[in-house]
């Protein structure tokens, strides 16, 4: 896959239950994949953790998975990747409202959130276009309300 951009490099995407635990972005997701699946039912697609990296997929619908073949999926990881690298100080900077809580993006067939976690890592969540502004409201309060521990490196 090329890359047209020193800031995008390849980036390569895994799942959390085929990853060893000393490899994974988060030691405990406190029950938040299990909630936000309770609550978005058919209407989520992915949730998955990300650093400068990494995309570490904890759920993927079954309609999705047969969609993406492992290149595929590494080029998903390379674009929400590309945020962690940047920063989210950088985006915060642009305009001046305050700390960056989540990003919310609509394309044709669907929804992404992403919520920073710390520096450089954070959770994307996609759902089809039935969700609606509930991936607003509820997406950042289901992350705000559990206790998620990134792994430590180092």
């Amino acid at each position: 896959m090329p890359y047209d951009s020193p800031t995008q490099s390849p980036a390569r995407a895994q799942f959390a239950d085929e990853t060893r635990s000393e490899k994974r972005i988060v030691e405990r997701t406190d029950g938040v994949v299990e909630q936000l699946r309770e609550e978005l039912g058919d209407d989520l697609s992915l949730i998955a953790f990300y650093n400068e990296d990494v995309l570490e997929i904890h759920f993927v619908h079954e309609t999705v998975r047969e969609q993406y073949q492992q290149q595929g999926l590494d080029a998903l990881a390379s674009d929400l990747c590309l945020d962690a690298r940047m920063g989210d100080a950088y985006q915060e900077s642009l305009v001046q409202l305050g700390q960056l809580n989540f990003v919310v993006t609509g394309f044709d067939d669907g929804l992404l959130a992403r919520v920073p976690l710390g520096q450089q890592v954070g959770v994307a969540v996609t759902t089809n276009l039935n969700a609606g502004d509930r991936i607003t409201t509820l997406v950042p309060r289901v992350v705000e309300e559990h206790d998620i521990v990134v792994a430590s490196r180092g």
